[in-house]
């Protein structure tokens, strides 16, 4: 079943590390491997083989990528004229040194899966991305859309302001493209991995599902034998329905209708307009309610009634809620609302970005969007709102406008002196 070619990746950097310990004495460490999800654990022994054989045989391991040539990711052609022991004259050259460099410079926060995991993530808040959901929260596409390449693009040249991520900037828009077709990669493997134990799931291939027939007097080896049969017969389709899905699904984030676009120009950031967006804001506004002071308080310090809640968990039978008080994203941690006057925007400070978080919201977090309560005329409003609250709603964060207001009222009274 096996989809495209084998790329072997050969791992350096970790016996040079213990070389320059004066480890080298004490052998090689053991290779790398791919962390199964929890949804894949909760599975009998064996459907979670079939999982297992799945993911090796269409993706590989760490040390033998296989690049799955159905999925949009350039994997690297061999280039011509080239001599044949350089690397660029093997297929999946790309894929292979996309791999190094996220072993080199993500691989310690976000894991060697991509499941935000890595050995220094639990010192961190908030704490790293796992790519395996297919969910990343700060991009210009519409909500339930997969990130552009443009998007990651994005965020590693930038980094995520008011977190551990930092900017890559300096490896360059060349290997910076690698690393991002490598995590796409990882994304496409783990959200595979997750949708087959679902839907192996709703087979009633769980170990719960097993033992709940087996205390209502079936036989074990009966149960399996039952389960299996369904998980084999269901199997071929349910790949190709996932993977199908999902090739779409990020081919279609680079399309120019993917992109959220404002259908006028900013509103520059007068006082009405950011008093109108404060009305907004503060949802004073009987016929617009936004309740974004439920969340980030009415002085927009973060602190609203909805950090006080304990929110019930989604999806859990018999209902619970968190042990911990306020919000929490998708992933099950904490979080907690923008301090607005503090001026830091983790998903980018520029007017735009700001309307792209008001319009769609953040998607794996309960930051709900407004496309459909405001136009793009009052969402403008509220981005002017929010960027001159750190200024005590004076003028906006991107003063190009209030400067040409400030020169203006500044000839006003030399001439009236």
């Amino acid at each position: 079943m096996q989809r495209g070619f084998v790329v072997k990746v050969q791992f350096l950097a970790p016996i040079v590390a213990l070389a320059a310990l004066g480890l080298a004495g004490c052998g090689q460490p053991p290779a790398a491997k791919f962390a199964r999800d929890e949804a894949t654990e909760e599975l009998i022994p064996e459907a979670r083989d079939v999982v297992d054989r799945v993911l090796v045989e269409n993706f590989g391991t760490p040390v033998q990528l296989v690049a799955w040539e159905k999925f949009p990711i350039d994997y690297g052609k061999p280039e011509p004229n080239v001599d044949s022991n350089d690397p660029h004259a093997q297929a999946g050259w790309r894929l292979k040194e996309g791999r190094n460099l996220y072993m080199t410079h993500c691989q310690h926060c976000h894991g060697v899966t991509g499941d935000g995991k890595g050995p220094t993530s639990r010192f961190l808040n908030p704490r790293p991305r796992d790519y395996r959901q297919g969910t990343f929260k700060f991009k210009s596409t519409q909500r339930a859309m997969k990130p552009s390449r443009k998007d990651l693009l994005h965020i590693l040249e930038q980094g995520i302001p008011g977190t551990y991520m930092p900017s890559f900037v300096l490896l360059g828009e060349e290997k910076l493209g690698l690393i991002i077709d490598y995590v796409r990669w990882l994304s496409i493997r783990g959200n595979t991995e997750i949708r087959l134990a679902t839907e192996l799931a709703a087979l009633s291939a769980t170990k719960k599902d097993r033992d709940r027939a087996v205390n209502d007097g079936k036989k074990k080896a009966d149960v399996v034998a039952e389960i299996m049969k369904s998980v084999n017969e269901e199997l071929p389709g349910q790949v190709e329905d996932i993977t199908t899905a999902m090739a779409e699904a990020w081919a279609g984030a680079e399309l120019e209708e993917s992109v959220v676009v404002p259908k006028i120009k900013r509103t520059p950031p007068t006082k009405e307009s950011i008093e109108k967006g404060r009305v907004f804001f503060l949802s004073l506004n009987p016929k617009k309610k936004t309740e974004c002071a439920e969340c980030h308080g009415k002085l927009a310090r973060g602190d609203g009634p909805n950090t006080e809640k304990y929110w019930p968990i989604p999806n859990s039978q018999p209902e619970r809620k968190y042990e911990v008080a306020g919000l929490h994203d998708e992933w099950g941690f904490p979080q907690s609302p923008r301090n607005l006057t503090r001026g830091i925007y983790r998903g980018g400070r520029r007017p735009i970005d700001i309307f792209r978080r008001v319009h769609e919201g953040i998607p794996g977090t309960q930051m709900a969007g407004f496309a459909t309560v405001l136009t793009h005329e009052e969402i403008w409003d509220l981005v002017n709102y929010v960027l001159s609250v750190p200024f005590e709603g004076q003028h906006s964060a991107y003063p190009g406008e209030v400067e040409g207001e400030q020169q203006t009222e500044n000839k006003v009274a030399n001439a009236r002196d």
